[in-house]
């Protein structure tokens, strides 16, 4: 069968066990964790059974002949030839948890059909017809086993594979002499029934091996954020299964495109109680999310430059230096009606908490103040701190809220009103707090929603392509996050 883009799709349901099947045995702690319940392997398996159905139709079986011996009549020679499955019925298939072991596929009392041509020839004596073949009782056990490689790409095998079949009966068709064939059925039953028993593992195991394995390996283990970031969902660890949930635990790190540096923290222990209500759950640490903020933060691109260009015409304010007159009248009459630029940029590293109560941030902000000279060439004026309650806790608390939407997770910043405090001025020291209406101003209109527009677009999380998540709550914990959802297949 043809390799291409509706068999990659169909083995989407059971790409998903491979990226979130895999766990932790090691010392190292992941930044996120993944979980498939009983109920989602139930989904997985329903999807997957469609597919396995195309493909076991598919069964090519060979024509076979033979002669017989038939008392008063001799010898004769006999030929089934054409055949082709016409159905395959799959009553109950289940994939099951082997806790320590991985998945096994199981297949009970299903039945296969198969129509088919048959001619005899005994010297001039010729018959031919149609014949109907039907397979009772067919079961098939296949045992899969999850890894991964060395690069933290998912590997799936099927180590077992072990089928059976209850009975097979045959009906000839089209002339008088098919009772001929009927004398000696047995025979023929017998030898259908060996060549499709071959068949059956055989489409398993290569299904698993040339069509699954494949197609996982073609999941990367690093998720592109933007042209800046990229996420290290690489798995840590083989799999591990318990008899309530197959779990993967990823890496679960953002890096910088240009330079994939340590980070200088360690995950924390995410304790996730078992859940059957959903399919999956993701458990989502603040590791993960302070990586995002330390890579854009080595990258140097956590900055935003405001110009009065940049600014609506009916904007409340205007940034040049007319509007600094009541509080640094020298720069006003030294640089009279010229542009202004300021720099806001968070410089340290801010953590973020994740508690019961949800997300808080405590970014670091700066503002830097320059005129701009008509040859474009700065002048340094000022340098403010930027906070919100009380200038001596220095603090400027920002919360977050996370949202899961398709494959993405998506977010919103919320940041209250903030405080000023001068840490360098060229010109000598102000009253800042005339420039925090101003500052707050810019930070609501031009700032926070260039974050949140980054924000809604999200990050990609580690789903295979065809898969989405559906009916998704997200609960807060200590140091994580809990994404509970179902899935849906597009």
């Amino acid at each position: 069968m043809a390799w291409g883009p509706d068999n990659v799709r169909k083995w989407s349901s059971l790409a998903l066990l491979a990226i979130v099947g895999t766990a932790l045995t090691a010392a190292t702690d992941p930044g996120f964790v993944a979980r498939i319940s009983q109920k989602g392997l139930d989904f997985v398996c329903q999807e997957s059974m469609v597919e396995l159905q195309k493909e076991l139709l598919a069964i090519s079986i060979p024509d076979f002949s033979g002669d017989f011996k038939i008392k008063h009549l001799g010898k004769g020679t006999y030929e089934f030839y054409s055949m082709a499955v016409e159905g395959f019925h799959i009553p109950d298939p289940q994939i099951k948890l082997l806790p320590s072991d991985g998945l096994q596929l199981s297949i009970t009392s299903a039945s296969i059909k198969i129509s088919g041509r048959w001619k005899y020839r005994k010297n001039i004596l010729k018959a031919s017809g149609n014949f109907q073949l039907s397979i009772q009782g067919v079961s098939i056990i296949a045992d899969l086993i999850l890894g991964n490689d060395p690069s933290g790409r998912i590997t799936i095998t099927c180590s077992t594979c072990d089928s059976h079949i209850n009975s097979v009966r045959i009906k000839v068709s089209g002339s008088m002499l098919g009772w001929l064939i009927q004398l000696f059925h047995r025979k023929i039953e017998t030898s259908l029934k060996k060549t499709i028993y071959k068949k059956i593992c055989k489409i398993v195991r290569n299904s698993v091996s040339a069509k699954l394995q494949p197609y996982v390996k073609t999941l990367p283990v690093v998720a592109k954020v933007d042209d800046i970031t990229s996420i290290d969902y690489s798995l840590l660890a083989p799999p591990m299964t318990t008899d309530k949930f197959l779990e993967g635990q990823l890496r679960g790190e953002f890096f910088w495109r240009g330079h994939h540096g340590p980070f200088p923290a360690v995950p924390p222990v995410m304790n996730i109680l078992p859940n059957n209500n959903y399919m999956v759950c993701m458990g989502i640490s603040d590791y993960f999310f302070n990586t995002a903020e330390f890579a854009y933060q080595e990258s140097e691109t956590l900055k935003i430059t405001l110009r009065d260009q940049l600014l609506a015409k009916d904007a409340r304010y205007h940034l040049n230096t007319d509007f600094l007159k009541t509080f640094l009248p020298e720069v006003a009459k030294k640089f009279p009606s010229m542009g202004l630029q300021l720099l806001i940029s968070a410089p340290l590293f801010a953590h973020l908490n994740i508690q019961p109560s949800g997300l808080s941030l405590s970014p670091n902000l700066e503002t830097r103040a320059f005129v701009v000279l008509p040859n474009s060439s700065l002048i340094p004026l000022f340098l403010l701190g930027m906070f919100l309650g009380s200038l001596a806790l220095q603090k400027t608390n920002a919360s977050l809220e996370v949202n899961a939407m398709k494959n993405r997770l998506i977010g919103e910043m919320k940041l209250g009103r903030l405080l000023l405090e001068l840490k360098q001025s060229n010109f000598g020291s102000f009253k800042v707090e005339l420039l925090e209406d101003v500052i707050n101003y810019l930070m609501s209109t031009m700032v926070l929603p260039k974050i949140n527009e980054k924000l809604r677009r999200g990050f990609p999380l580690p789903l295979p392509a065809g898969i989405q998540l559906i009916n998704s709550i997200l609960y807060s914990s200590q140091n994580f996050l809990l994404l509970e959802a179902d899935l849906h297949r597009t």
